[in-house]
């Protein structure tokens, strides 16, 4: 009992429910590769393959390997309020993309530790996810 509670309390409850959704939902996966510099600018590449979208009904999350909040997009409002402070003022997307189905995420000021896997999650009627792994190479 005590193992579940302890399961229920931390991460890996959020990330079973995240999960769950996802599993119920015709879901599309895509994986893509990309390579920064430290202390350049990369853009993590994101799109639904539905548009044109309604914002309305979309949430965008996007997580890093630890399913750290690297950034949320709620109905068509960016939403830094649960933010991991490593992104402050580091992330940014496209918000005149959106009606598109562009959900990118631009990261500047590189460090290695921002390197690995990262998941864009849109959520609407269809789910759809894609993984992009970044890598790091110096200057």
């Amino acid at each position: 009992m005590a193992i579940y509670k302890r399961i229920l309390s931390g991460n890996l409850w959020r990330f079973f429910t995240l999960l769950s959704v996802f599993l119920m939902a015709n879901e599309v996966s895509l994986q893509e590769t990309v390579v920064g510099f430290i202390g350049g600018s990369v853009v993590l590449p994101c799109f639904s393959k539905k548009p044109p979208i309604t914002i309305q009904d979309i949430t965008v999350l996007w997580r890093n390997k630890y399913d750290l909040n690297v950034y949320e997009i709620n109905k068509g409002k960016v939403s830094v309020e649960g933010q991991n402070q490593e992104y402050n003022n580091r992330a940014e997307t496209f918000p005149e993309e959106y009606k598109t189905g562009n959900f990118s995420l631009k990261l500047n000021n590189l460090q290695h530790t921002d390197a690995g896997k990262y998941l864009c999650y849109i959520m609407s009627k269809e789910s759809e996810d894609w993984i992009v792994e970044l890598l790091i190479e110096g200057v």
